[in-house]
């Protein structure tokens, strides 16, 4: 009888230290699929054309720059193989991408690995709030994922389930080119949808590039080993080309640094480097909102360069006419006509290329106040960023950003060293050329922004690399 009491208590104890990760699971699986509209959406339609498309494919696995950058009709006239498109979203982590696409590698399919060249993407990174926002399209995706990353899914549900109720009571609206209608059927942004460069100074200064082998992770670099040996043991082709990058945002940009990569990956890597980085560095003309993010003429050419590549690895010797002149630049005025903007006095500034001014610091007579209010303008023309080390020192008090704020960037560091400063973002946006974009150096800064605003689905606002707390609390 005692022994009996005793494995009573210990199903017992089992099974209410279990009853919360049920509750949780059974949450999960009850509420509506809050991002199906997103762009965390269109993985689900990505994952279903790499399993169903039949035949010898070509599968280009990456980031956003792959669903960027590629138009998979053109790949495929020139390849004659099926294309696809599995590339979506730097916050999903390029490890997740590769583990799905070993779902629908077969014998004769050719991969291509061309990821952003980013410490995060270059690495083993995984986000597990991201992943179940992107596989809540349909939960047996979560099969595919591998390793550790399954219990990380494991850890990360409590969130996720709370994430589903507050965004069901009222779901924020996707606006903007990052949700999931922006996809065509093979995984391509849709043409005629980002036409032209629409970023500020032409590039994000946010985003610097490095040509530089320590920005891959050693256990990443293995991972590509290991995928390419399974990829390979099922007859399939893997090979590893460069993403499209802007020549303005790269910091080094010699001969020497572009040589010693190539070299790092040509020693590094077991499969073979098919492209030349020159072939995939671009002036600022073919890009979109971001450093990889490509337009609709970017697209023609990194296709057109990819196709190339593809012909002469494969042993086919024609050539591909890769010209495609570049579109013009949108003119960007930064003069103001309103009215002079009494908090400008509070700061010091530098004047950007384009007329605009950054603001630089905040001037010893402001640091007393507890809060203080970002200008729209300043002596005539916009305030647009906000430079490195501004608020170093400021201390604890609220930071705002208002309603009809011109502020656009905000530079690595320019909230570093703060001490306690809280964000409050009044402004919200609709299209993509007038954005807000946070630092990729955001760390441990609270972030308050209206309720179910465009910052709860956007894909910069969503990638937590940048490390910030996101409060959606005002009214």
């Amino acid at each position: 009888m005692k022994r009996t009491k005793i494995i009573l208590s210990v199903v017992l104890a089992f099974i209410l230290a279990l009853s919360p990760l049920v509750i949780t699971a059974a949450t999960v699986l009850a509420t509506p699929n809050v991002y199906e509209d997103t762009m965390y959406g269109a993985l689900h339609g990505k994952l279903e054309r790499l399993t169903k498309t039949e035949g010898e494919r070509i599968i280009v696995v990456g980031g956003s720059s792959v669903a960027f950058g590629l138009d998979s009709e053109l790949l495929e006239s020139y390849l004659g193989m099926p294309v696809v498109n599995f590339g979506l979203y730097a916050a999903l982590g390029t490890k997740m991408m590769l583990d799905l696409s070993l779902s629908g590698v077969r014998e004769g399919d050719v991969v291509v690995i061309a990821p952003e060249l980013s410490a995060q993407t270059l690495s083993l990174y995984f986000n597990s709030e991201s992943a179940l926002a992107a596989l809540s399209s349909d939960y047996s995706m979560i099969r595919y994922i591998r390793g550790n990353d399954r219990l990380s899914l494991l850890g990360g549900l409590w969130s996720h389930a709370a994430d589903k109720l507050r965004l069901s009571a009222e779901r924020p609206t996707v606006q903007g080119i990052y949700k999931k209608d922006s996809f065509n059927t093979y995984g391509d942004i849709k043409k005629g949808i980002r036409k032209e460069n629409v970023m500020q100074l032409y590039y994000d200064p946010t985003t610097e590039i490095e040509l530089d082998g320590k920005i891959f992770s050693e256990n990443f670099i293995s991972y590509l080993n290991d995928y390419a040996k399974e990829c390979e043991s099922r007859g399939a082709t893997v090979y590893f080309s460069y993403c499209p990058m802007n020549s303005e945002a790269i910091a080094d940009s010699t001969d020497t640094a572009k040589k010693n990569l190539a070299d790092f990956l040509g020693e590094r890597l077991d499969f073979e480097l098919i492209s030349f980085i020159d072939d995939y560095i671009y002036d600022r003309a073919y890009f979109y909102d971001t450093n990889f993010h490509l337009n609709d003429t970017g697209v023609e050419l990194r296709t057109k360069k990819l196709a190339q590549d593809l012909l002469i690895a494969t042993g086919e010797l024609t050539l591909i006419d890769t010209a495609v002149a570049p579109p013009p630049l949108p003119e960007i005025d930064t003069r103001y006509f309103g009215e002079a903007d009494e908090n400008a006095a509070h700061f010091t500034y530098e004047k950007l290329d384009n007329g605009a001014y950054a603001i630089s610091g905040v001037k010893d007579s402001s640091l007393s106040l507890e809060a203080l209010t970002l200008p729209v303008a300043h002596e005539g023309y916009k305030v647009t960023a906000i430079l490195d080390g501004a608020f170093v020192g400021v201390g604890n008090k609220r930071v705002i950003i208002t309603e009809n704020s011109n502020i656009r960037n905000l530079l690595d560091g320019s909230f570093r060293d703060t001490g306690g400063v809280e964000l409050y973002i009044h402004y919200t946006f609709t299209d993509e050329n007038e954005k807000l974009s946070p630092p990729s150096d955001f760390f441990g800064t609270v972030v308050h922004v209206p309720k179910n605003s465009i910052y709860c689905t956007h894909y910069d606002w969503q990638d937590s690399s940048s490390g910030f707390i996101l409060v959606d609390d005002i009214e």
